[in-house]
């Protein structure tokens, strides 16, 4: 006896099967403001850096205390990988370009030790936000 069963398949749409990400990264040091010809280079930086990786940018704010964005990645793209991918390229870039910042940066991370990563593309609260930037300059 032959089967006479349908198996329909459905399309595959990539974006359902990506993660987003709030994202979050802090100047190692404080009067290293995100402002003028750094804070209008940032955006085009991490969308380029993402482009590269196949990522997507939902959203880019620089404030000058801080820098945020949200991602799309895929859900084998794991967390610590692309931090660390934004992290150091966004810090190469910074610190070729700004003779001055290079200077005044005794390593080569322009970022404070760690960063701050929630699930969604939401921006991060002011309350979370403020307590993250005391918690890592304590440290």
């Amino acid at each position: 006896m032959i089967s006479t069963d349908t198996v329909l398949l459905a399309p595959f749409h990539p974006q359902s099967s990506e993660i987003s990400y709030t994202c979050f990264l802090i100047p190692r040091l404080p009067s290293h403001q995100l402002q003028g010809d750094l804070a209008e280079r940032l955006p085009q930086w991490v969308q380029q850096i993402c482009a590269s990786f196949n990522w997507q940018v939902e959203f880019v704010t620089v404030n000058a205390d801080y820098f945020q964005w949200g991602l799309q990645v895929t859900p084998s793209t794991q967390i610590d990988q692309f931090m660390r991918d934004i992290r150091q390229k966004t810090s190469e870039l910074i610190l070729s370009t700004f003779e001055q910042i290079r200077n005044e940066n005794s390593v080569n991370d322009f970022w404070a030790p760690g960063y701050l990563v929630v699930l969604g593309t939401r921006p991060h609260p002011k309350e979370m936000i403020e307590r993250y930037i005391r918690l890592s300059r304590r440290q």
